[in-house]
């Protein structure tokens, strides 16, 4: 008789990160890496902004852990580094059953459509925002889990990372 394991599979999490929605300072980016790796295994981590436009020291950080997509902004052009996101978003997740869970920072309702695709496709969806006055509403409702930035922080903030 073959023993069943007991859901001991690790859930596969990719970080998508909208930058310019949720800029974090550095204590908040180690928290954030905390509650993340607390979800699974961390397979896939982007963050999208204009770079060039942003905090080097934090730029640099963030450059360390995360693959920082750079989209230079446009007037012209509004929300680019939100369709780069959403593109490689639906690339890399929806084309790989091993990513189980997908960690969203934004509060743009731009992302709306794509939680309702990643959920459509067997995801878990979690958004990090910031305040729930900048996040969209309808993004809160269709997350299967919501969380603010500053509640990973108090959570994790005494928690250190052991290498």
């Amino acid at each position: 008789m073959k023993k069943q394991s007991s859901n001991l599979t690790t859930s596969h999490v990719a970080i998508f990160w909208d930058w310019q929605n949720v800029k974090a300072t550095e204590e908040q980016i180690r928290c954030l890496m905390m509650f993340a790796y607390d979800k699974g295994h961390v397979v896939l981590e982007q963050a999208y902004a204009d770079w060039g436009q942003e905090n080097k020291k934090l730029a640099d950080l963030l450059a360390d852990l995360f693959d920082c997509i750079n989209v230079p902004s446009s007037k012209l052009k509004k929300n680019r580094a939100d369709f780069k996101l959403i593109g490689h978003c639906r690339q890399r997740v929806l084309r790989n059953p091993d990513i189980s869970t997908v960690i969203l920072l934004s509060g743009d309702g731009d992302f709306a459509g794509l939680v309702d695709e990643l959920k459509d496709n067997g995801k878990k969806v979690i958004i990090v925002a910031h305040s729930d006055k900048r996040t969209n509403q309808k993004l809160i409702k269709l997350a299967d889990e919501f969380n603010f930035l500053g509640q990973i922080e108090q959570r994790f903030s005494n928690l250190q990372i052991i290498a």
